[in-house]
């Protein structure tokens, strides 16, 4: 009997080692089964690799400024556990994939929002967007359902390559699209009217000393052909001012490509940069009625000819043409003629007018903590970003409407004692330049910088057009004028009294010193050392709330 109960005993012991062992084994392969789940893809390879495997993958893609959607890591081990576990046949690998560095991934970077994509043989079923959790489980559930259908041969699978836009992406982006089409239709608006506006009363600067001329320029295979210039001119009541070689570069012709669009080909370029052309100052007599443009386009290009005399008559501009390069440059309107005068004559323009400003390009207000300030100045600091930022400032809070003003640079700023976590920095930034004809395509910024983007602006305008608004509040003309500092108080003279005493033949002189502000009759100040020390021990108490993050954003 003994002998039993020891066998059974022994038996028992076994069973539940066996179970034990069992059991760890079946834990640790969950274990590692939990491990091989999660794989990080970096390269297009391990991406290619990693589509092709069988089951269903649920992929969450992230950008390298973002990082992966931490906060769903729970939900996703749960809905395996749940939905994948050893009733179905399918895998579910979460994995997270770099938007940054994969080829398919490209139209998710740059962005914020959690991404999750669901594939199966390499081919993409569905994105999911948001830290959705039941969301994302009912589309799993669903995916998975649908996998077994095309399994057992009763449903096809979408055949859509993983850098397709799915349905609902389709819609988003035709939306998204439209809102695009519409802002930047509203910023071309908005950009055509400044520059006209910039255009008139330049122009209408320059026509109070310049009504009379008309610049000109004749290229370098046409100089030749001054003297036939000057003939066609004569008839006209129009003679050759002034003339000088100048030679253009690459930026000049491109300024002078914006007026007459036939010297912005390939071949004019070839032709003129580096080689010095004509410019001709052109002069309407003073017993001749009319507009000396008028006049000049008339001899030399033939505008306002009557077309059956124009049919006829080869005029001058034409005949100096040469291999598509035109021989004559005459402004078109007076608009031309004041862009012409500051690129062809600019130290006569400068004797008389002042010079031109250049414009601002279309910017942006955003708008940041405050505590933010050295994180954010470093950034715009960078090279890359160092002609976008063009104003910024310290203000109170991020009241758009009436915004107050604390410091307009940081040394000003780092100067205030008091301190809020309220204050702000605000940064009127360019997202676009003025005449892109004028710069490298590569150059041109696209726009809010993601480098700030990554910084959580606490604002940012939703166009140029609204931004120039609200940057006109925030930076309003003369914001970057240097202050003038007052003159230092110039020390009082000390003033002397001669008084004269007579004692008998002698004479004595003696001098009374007037003691100036905050010196004693000795001579010597006032020790204020006791008042000074306390106002030090006070400021050490006060807490910098600029610099650190207001505590519900730690």
């Amino acid at each position: 009997m003994g002998r039993n109960y020891s066998s059974l005993a022994a038996m028992s012991i076994t069973s539940a080692v066996a179970h034990a062992a069992a059991a760890a084994a079946a834990g640790a392969g969950k274990k590692a089964a939990q491990v091989q789940l999660q794989a990080e893809l970096n390269t297009d390879d391990e991406w290619n690799k990693f589509v092709h495997r069988d089951g269903l993958l649920v992929i969450d893609v992230y950008t390298e400024w973002c990082g992966p959607c931490i906060g769903m890591v729970g939900n996703l081990k749960k809905i395996k556990v749940e939905i994948g576990g050893d009733n179905l046949h399918l895998a579910i690998p979460f994995s997270q994939a770099k938007a940054d560095t994969i080829a398919d991934l490209k139209r998710f970077r740059n962005r914020s929002e959690p991404t999750w994509m669901l594939l199966a043989n390499g081919q993409l079923l569905n994105v999911v967007f948001g830290a959705d959790a039941p969301r994302l489980t009912r589309t799993i559930e669903q995916e998975l359902k649908n996998e077994e259908l095309v399994r057992k041969g009763e449903l096809q699978r979408p055949q859509r390559a993983p850098h397709e836009l799915t349905p609902q992406e389709q819609e988003v982006a035709l939306a998204q699209q439209k809102i695009l089409d519409a802002r930047r239709a509203k910023e071309a608006a908005a950009a055509a009217s400044a520059k006209l506006a910039r255009r008139e009363a330049r122009a209408k600067r320059l026509e109070c000393h310049f009504n009379d001329v008309c610049p000109a320029l004749m290229t370098p295979h046409a100089q030749k052909h001054l003297r036939k210039v000057a003939d066609a001119l004569e008839p006209y009541g129009v003679v050759i001012a002034d003339k000088c070689p100048l030679v253009l570069n690459k930026d000049g012709l491109r300024m002078l490509a914006l007026e007459d669009e036939n010297l912005g080909t390939e071949a004019a370029c070839a032709a003129m940069v580096d080689r010095p052309s004509l410019t001709l100052l052109l002069k309407k007599l003073p017993d001749k009625e009319g507009n000396v443009l008028e006049l000049t386009r008339k001899a030399l290009i033939g505008d306002g000819i009557a077309a059956e005399e124009e049919e006829t008559k080869k005029f001058l501009a034409e005949e100096l043409t040469a291999n598509s390069v035109p021989g004559l440059f005459v402004p078109a309107d007076r608009h031309q003629r004041a862009a012409a005068l500051d690129l062809l004559f600019p130290k006569m323009v400068g004797s008389l007018v002042e010079p031109l400003l250049p414009a601002e390009p279309p910017h942006l207000l955003m708008i940041f903590g405050a505590w933010q300030r050295r994180a954010i100045l470093a950034v715009t600091s960078s090279p890359k970003l160092a002609n976008s930022l063009l104003r910024y400032g310290f203000f109170t809070d991020a009241n758009l409407e009436e915004p107050k003003l604390l410091a307009k640079n940081i040394d000003k700023y780092e100067e205030r004692v008091e301190k809020d976590y309220s204050e702000t920095i605000a940064l009127m930034i360019a997202v676009a330049v003025t005449e892109p004809a004028l710069v490298v395509p590569q150059d041109m910024p696209e726009g809010p910088p993601d480098e700030l983007l990554t910084l959580g602006p606490l604002h940012v305008s939703e166009d140029t057009v609204v931004g120039a608004e609200e940057c006109s509040r925030f930076f309003p003309s003369g914001y970057s004028e240097p202050e003038h500092k007052p003159k230092p108080k110039s020390k009082k003279k000390k003033k002397k009294r001669h008084e004269t005493k007579d004692e008998g033949d002698e004479t004595a002189e003696v001098s009374t010193e007037i003691p100036e502000d905050g010196d004693t009759m000795d001579g010597s100040a006032e020790d204020d050392g006791a008042e000074v020390e306390g106002e030090g021990e006070e400021e050490e108490t006060h807490q910098d709330k600029a610099t650190s993050p207001p505590p519900n954003a730690i």
